[in-house]
């Protein structure tokens, strides 16, 4: 009996640590983009991953519907905006950890560190450098003139990247300025609103418009892959350019807490940076961390000087503002 019983106890403790050795996470980014930083931890700590890949909207309801019952432990998002709706909402818990804060700037992580950024990426002015000189479009202001009617293209309003980007404005400029801005983008767009910023950035390549308004990593990536365009596709990075953060928030539910915060500490460690930047040509949120080459320095670049946590309290207004523009 004894020795039955020490059995039991054996393997509810190793069924145990099998469990705390496993992380759930519900991701809003590409799974290509995030396997491969997941994958170099899992094979440094031994720690395993389940990965559910959805849009970051979408998992954020889902979260909102399972409430306490939720398996999730991790919510990695395209947007700093929607985790910090996700703290407002009292889906998260502070990520103690001395590394975490050493490594991310307050600007890129929540007030009380239950999420933080772990890449960085920019709103950027894509252009035909054939149809458009750069001091054309040395800001985003300059889109609203007439003359880019029919050349403009934009990414539709109900995805988050332009609705931060309202949101970030919205804090820095105030509402009416946002409201005329969008008005006037929305005019000169037309029929041009794409799926995508990647389409986007796909369209001003072949001719089909010369301007739009995307995340500076699609116009890098793209190039990567279609080097013969260079003559057709560049873009520039208005001074004080909006800007947000691919990040990650501890959940309150998170029954692997231990294990989670260590899958977060390699996420903002310097190999894990290098890792993000390199695979998917953006910022390391890490200041210490260098820059992938051909990307402009990071000392070249003006940031906003909203934070990622005063723009997630506007994206409420942010998306009722596009509601009303009709921004579709």
């Amino acid at each position: 009996m004894t020795a039955l019983w020490s059995l039991l106890v054996g393997l509810v403790a190793l069924f145990s640590f099998s469990l705390a050795q496993e992380v759930v996470i519900y991701s809003g980014r590409s799974e290509r983009l995030v396997k491969p930083v997941l994958d170099e931890f899992s094979k440094r700590t031994g720690i395993r991953y389940v990965l559910h890949s959805a849009g970051t909207v979408e998992l954020y309801n889902k979260l909102l519907a399972e409430g306490d019952r939720s398996p999730a432990d991790l919510f990695l998002t395209v947007d700093g905006g929607t985790l910090e709706r996700a703290r407002i909402a009292g889906l998260l818990q502070p990520i103690r950890s001395e590394l975490v804060t050493q490594k991310v700037p307050s600007q890129m992580r929540a007030p009380d560190n239950s999420w933080v950024g772990v890449s960085l990426r920019f709103r950027v002015i894509a252009y035909n450098p054939k149809k458009v000189k750069p001091q054309e479009v040395r800001d985003f202001e300059s889109l609203m003139n007439l003359k880019w009617k029919g050349r403009l293209g934009i990414r539709t309003g109900s995805n988050v990247y332009p609705q931060s980007h309202t949101a970030m404005m919205i804090a820095e400029k105030g509402e009416a300025y946002t409201e005329r801005f969008l008005r006037a983008i929305v005019a000169n767009a037309g029929d041009k609103i794409y799926p995508s910023d990647a389409r986007i950035v796909e369209a001003i390549a072949r001719g089909e418009i010369d301007v739009g308004i995307v995340n500076h990593y699609y116009v890098h990536l793209h190039l990567k892959k279609n080097p013969n365009d260079k003559e057709n596709l560049a873009f520039v990075a208005p001074s004080g350019t909006a800007y947000n953060v691919s990040g990650v928030g501890l959940l309150k539910t998170s029954r692997n807490r231990e294990a989670a915060i260590k899958l977060i500490e390699f996420l903002v460690s310097d190999e894990g940076q290098r890792l993000f930047a390199e695979e998917n040509m953006e910022y390391p949120v890490n200041p210490k961390v260098p820059v992938p080459k051909d990307m402009i320095p990071r000392d070249k670049l003006k940031l906003s000087k909203v934070s990622i946590h005063t723009m997630g309290l506007y994206m409420i207004t942010a998306m009722d503002l596009i509601d009303k523009v009709g921004y579709r």
